[in-house]
């Protein structure tokens, strides 16, 4: 055998081995790339159950937040009136103030009155604290309970993408023994071209008999 045809016959066998090779990295790559996917999957679905149990609470808050605020004003209702009760009380006592312990009384109702008007205040502004909050609080509600959606559609893209692997992963191999069959031919094709060129001489056919 020249020297040609080893060549030939040494890179139909590197040819073939690339092919097989090729064929055993695409199945591994598929196979890591999968596993990939899935595990983003399964995070994808954790984050959607969290993003899900979060928007409920969000709900729950958003319920809620209208009863404080009103709880709130009730309460500061509710102290206005018991400062007017005691106004109204320390007035009378103010008619029989000729008892020294009735005076101290009447010190202790305005004091008490004082600190209600304080409450009152401090009930006020958390009251419109929560007002002012609400608006903005519905809308972070809002787009934390379209979290679940988004994330449903990523999950189901991922999973889209994860059945579309195993189908290419053929297309690969298919288009690796194609380029390979197609270096195949061209290498037979200039093994006969060869040929054609040089064929064999009858001196070197008869040395080549025992």
């Amino acid at each position: 055998m020249n020297r040609s045809k080893l060549l030939i016959w040494l890179s139909a066998v590197l040819i073939v081995v690339s092919v097989i090779a090729g064929w055993i990295a695409i199945g591994r790559l598929a196979e890591a790339t999968k596993r990939g996917m899935e595990r983003t999957e399964e995070s994808l679905k954790s984050a959607r159950d969290l993003a899900a149990d979060t928007a409920s609470a969000a709900g729950e808050l958003q319920r809620v937040i209208p009863l404080v605020g009103e709880s709130l004003s009730s309460t500061a209702d509710a102290l206005a009136a018991t400062r007017e009760v005691s106004s109204n009380l320390r007035k009378l006592l103010d008619i029989a103030s000729i008892f020294n312990r009735v005076e101290n009384l009447g010190d202790s109702l305005k004091e008490a009155e004082a600190s209600i008007a304080e409450v009152e205040v401090t009930l006020g502004e958390a009251a419109g604290s929560i007002d002012e909050a609400t608006p903005v609080l519905d809308q972070a509600i809002t787009s934390l309970q379209a979290i679940p959606g988004d994330l449903d559609q990523s999950i189901a893209a991922v999973e889209t993408s994860t059945t579309r692997i195993g189908e290419q992963v053929w297309l690969w191999r298919l288009a690796v023994v194609a380029g390979g069959g197609a270096l195949l031919l061209m290498l037979a094709l200039i093994a006969q071209l060869g040929r054609k060129i040089n064929p064999t001489s009858p001196n070197e056919a008869t040395q080549s008999q025992p």
